[in-house]
């Protein structure tokens, strides 16, 4: 029992630590692709653990991103990919961490979705129909509904969203609530905070994200991070992101970070 209540807060987090650092801004040709990094301390001591590389970019007229999770020494060990092919709070992604062989996602096919995952490179690949209604919130598409939501999300009671947990091949509820105003590295920020909705929740991890209130830029995520430790839990981190750093690169430099391999090693405690 206590390892499936875990997992059910595991699995929120793996879509939230990749999704949360989402960029504000969106490419503005179809050619221009913008990037930006994160860096994710383990808990308070500030250990660095790893970095994430993102890059916002148009395919084929569909928003699309591309994530790297970076050992410290700049080695990629895991690789994420996101379209969104007309719901920007539901987007297909699939993830792949080469250290474990971990895999996990979403697809579309036949106008139907599939959620799926793979625990290691010696499972089978579990997979299920995914219902879309109400439409769920898939991964980076948490960032589209608090963009969405900005307004309507106020101090004063919560908000209600059925959250894609890919490990459970299928959805929970979960509480989404502004928390109180507050100051990240020298920015005015709207803070909110995620939880499981239900009777549980208080038992379970939550997940605080902080955004600059003028931009909407996220400035940091504190909570079960979507990456694995060398025993194979969730770690507990804090991504931090510093939008003054973040830039506009060519396409080959996307192209060379589609290319890269999954190489990266790293100790993540």
């Amino acid at each position: 029992m206590r390892h499936h209540r875990c997992a059910c807060a595991l699995g929120l987090t793996l879509a939230l630590a990749a999704s949360l650092s989402a960029l504000a801004g969106a490419p503005t040709s179809a050619d221009a692709v913008h990037q930006a990094e994160g860096k994710a301390f383990a808990g308070s001591d500030e250990h660095l653990m790893y970095l994430e590389s993102h890059w916002l970019y148009d395919d084929g007229g569909n928003p699309s991103r591309l994530v790297l999770y970076r050992c410290p020494d700049g080695k990629p060990f895991a690789r994420k990919l996101m379209h969104d092919d007309g719901s920007a709070q539901a987007p297909d992604f699939q993830l792949d961490d080469a250290r474990h062989g971990y895999r996990e996602g979403v697809r579309s096919a036949g106008g139907k979705r599939t959620v799926f995952v793979r625990d290691n490179t010696a499972a089978s690949e579990r997979t299920a129909a995914l219902a879309m209604s109400p439409t769920p919130v898939i991964d980076a598409g948490f960032d589209a509904y608090i963009r969405d939501h900005w307004d309507k999300l106020g101090m004063n009671g919560s908000d209600m969203v059925p959250f894609l947990i890919p490990s459970r091949l299928g959805t929970l509820n979960f509480s989404v609530k502004r928390m109180a105003d507050t100051q990240v590295n020298g920015h005015n920020a709207r803070e909110y905070r995620l939880s499981l909705a239900s009777f549980i929740g208080f038992a379970l991890p939550h997940i605080d994200v902080a955004y600059d209130a003028r931009t909407r830029e996220l400035l940091r995520f504190v909570g079960l991070a979507n990456i694995r430790s060398d025993s194979g839990s969730n770690v507990r981190a804090k991504i931090v992101f510093d939008p003054a750093q973040d830039k506009n690169v060519s396409r080959a430099d996307l192209d060379a970070a589609m290319k890269m391999p999954l190489d990266g090693r790293c100790h993540i405690p």
